[in-house]
């Protein structure tokens, strides 16, 4: 299929809307200028847009056009409509005897199902998808989108890490630039200084936290470990936690209590309130509780468990490592103390993370030696990777918009599995989960096996955490959840992301089709 002349030009001329809306109504001589387009074909064209609603005229001397909606409201499918641009693959007719709905001829089908792909796919993608910031607006995202096009990888492990974004990268590109320390009081430290410090904003934007609460880390792990070698007396905390909380837990002089959850894993609060709360705390006691966890998705009641917690002196950490750029998070509302954060889950480097702290919370520093960090953590901070953190927290922060396209691919993969595989278990299903995350259980496989199957037919997925890869075992997070061994061992973890596509569920639900079939699959 090549597309016509009305639908090229009908797309460039609304993405440089949609690049340039701030400046409000725009001439169609000045788009036409600037995209080298037909003026009197771009008259044409607009009639018909703005008939459909996408774009608004506006008379008088600052007279011209501007879109109707807000750019990520405007798919690329609705443009193409409003100009009546056919973007069907196909050489059959109503009209061609050869082909009909009665005796469709031999390839009908093929170039049905590739029509609703394209279809699916021009509807996923919107205005704001191709302007600058979009997945679609640089050369390596594009190539990235056309090898997937040609069959060679699907990325579905999101919360592993997610790949790191353009915004990200150039910030980094330029922070490597900065020459000075910054802790130094000349200008080049300064200016260190100052990189630092609007990617310190830029973070606490994305979690509703004061800059004054940020403290930069070399990533989650650290900051889960520095809080649970606090000197606690008790610690209280849940066996589906991340193996950062758990196994500083178990090394740690201190009690320890295991929250009492329900079948989903989520801490039940009656009797949380009732058992828990109600014991004697003899010394300083921290509760630790992931905010979402990272094999499941499934998102605990953080605020109103700290609120219980907080009524009986207990300080609350969360490790909020998935939920970051995939819910809002509001630091305060959450109750919380301490929050843990890492860069490389929402598409900035690996390597550096934070910790955010409640102001006039106390802790003993994770690092000594020189003030960085308000004497919290001494060190040289990683100028780039900070400035790749920042980066990238503001772009997911404007990225929690497209939360719910995202949640709507999850639960087309979901309904798929059940559809090729009705026997499939969907863990924590009926509870509240990220939208970005399914965890599915085919009993009888392996989870290793199913990974290797499916990155075989170039299909990246992960069994677990990948921070446990290389350990061969059932999960611990759904031990503790109380499912069998068998589900246990048979979860592979699926995570989706911005970039996600419907051609990438569609590349993963045609593996599955052959894979959950093969018959020696658990050996």
């Amino acid at each position: 299929m090549e597309l016509t002349t009305k639908g090229r030009y009908a797309v460039m001329a609304m993405a440089d809307l949609a690049g340039h809306a701030d400046e409000g109504a725009i001439a169609l001589s000045v788009v036409a200028e600037r995209q080298s387009l037909p003026l009197a074909y771009l008259e044409q064209l607009f009639v018909p847009l703005r008939r459909a609603g996408l774009v608004e005229s506006a008379r008088g001397r600052s007279g011209g056009y501007r879109l109707a909606k807000p750019a990520a409201e405007i798919s690329i499918a609705a443009v193409m409509e409003a100009v009546e641009e056919d973007t069907r693959f196909t050489r059959c007719s109503h009209n061609d005897p050869r082909c009909s709905a009665a005796t469709p001829c031999v390839t009908h089908w093929l170039w049905t199902a590739l029509s609703e792909s394209m279809g699916h796919f021009l509807s996923s993608v919107n205005l704001a998808d191709v302007i600058t910031g979009g997945r679609y607006s640089s050369g390596p995202l594009f190539t990235a989108a056309a090898a997937r096009t040609t069959g060679k990888r699907t990325y579905l492990d999101y919360n592993a890490t997610a790949p790191l974004r353009a915004e990200a990268k150039a910030a980094m590109i330029a922070a490597l630039d900065v020459a000075g320390n910054p802790s130094s009081v000349h200008a080049e430290g300064r200016r260190a200084r100052s990189v630092i410090e609007s990617a310190r904003e830029s973070v606490g934007r994305l979690v509703g936290a004061k800059p004054s609460e940020i403290v930069f880390t070399s990533g989650a792990t650290e900051a889960n470990n520095w809080i649970v070698a606090q000197p606690w007396a008790t610690i209280l905390t849940s066996g589906t936690e991340h193996d950062s909380i758990l196994a500083p837990v178990r090394a740690a002089r201190s009690d320890v209590v295991m929250l009492p959850l329900d079948v989903n894993g989520i801490v039940d609060l009656d009797e949380f309130a009732e058992s828990v709360l109600t014991r004697e705390f003899a010394g300083p006691s921290l509760l630790a509780l992931q905010l979402a966890n990272n094999e499941t998705g499934i998102v605990q009641p953080v605020a109103e468990i700290a609120e219980l917690a907080r009524s009986r002196g207990l300080s609350v950490h969360t490790d909020a490592v998935q939920a970051a750029g995939r819910m809002a998070i509001d630091f305060a509302s959450l109750g919380v103390d301490t929050l843990a954060l890492s860069a490389h889950k929402l598409g900035g480097p690996k390597g550096v993370g934070a910790l955010v702290i409640r102001d006039h919370v106390d802790l003993v520093p994770a690092i000594r030696g020189g003030g960085q960090e308000r004497r919290r953590r001494a060190g040289t901070e990683n100028v780039a990777a900070i400035a790749g953190f920042g980066a990238a927290a503001e772009a997911a922060l404007r990225d929690l918009k497209s939360a719910a396209a995202i949640q709507a691919l999850r639960d087309e993969v979901e309904a798929g599995v059940k559809r090729i595989s009705p026997e499939t278990v969907i863990i924590g299903e009926g509870a509240t989960r990220l939208g970005n995350t399914t965890a599915l259980a085919l009993p009888g496989k392996l989870a290793e096996t199913l990974v290797i199957r499916l990155d075989l037919a170039g299909i990246a997925v992960s069994a677990g955490s990948a921070c446990s890869s290389g350990k061969v075992g059932a999960s611990h997070v759904l031990e503790a959840m109380g499912l069998g061994h068998d589900i246990a061992a048979g979860t592979i973890r699926i995570s989706l992301g911005p970039a996600t596509t419907k051609e990438d569920i569609a590349a993963f639900l045609a593996a599955w089709t052959t894979i959950a079939g093969a018959p020696a699959l658990a050996a």
